[in-house]
């Protein structure tokens, strides 16, 4: 960028410089920074979305095997009038 504004004929002292530098600097690190954070927020909504999977999951199979289970007393119940 200094390169460029040389090029174009802009006179930059050292201050200058130094303080483009360090502009420059700030801003990597705060997109680092925020690029991190998105990384982690990222890792919390794919665990969350997991364990949502996981609970629902294992609430079918409960309803399913409690669905097997009640067929099962009402055959018992039916055929040979046990309780």
């Amino acid at each position: 960028m200094l390169a460029n504004l040389e090029k174009e004929g802009v006179e930059i002292d050292g201050k200058i410089a130094s303080i483009i530098d360090d502009e420059v600097a700030r801003i990597k690190a705060e997109a680092a920074r925020e690029k991190l954070r998105m990384n982690k927020l990222k890792r919390k909504g794919v665990m969350l979305l997991i364990s949502i999977i996981s609970v629902a999951y294992g609430f079918l199979l409960g309803v399913d095997w409690y669905e097997d289970q009640l067929y099962t007393k009402v055959a018992r119940i039916i055929c040979y009038g046990e309780e």
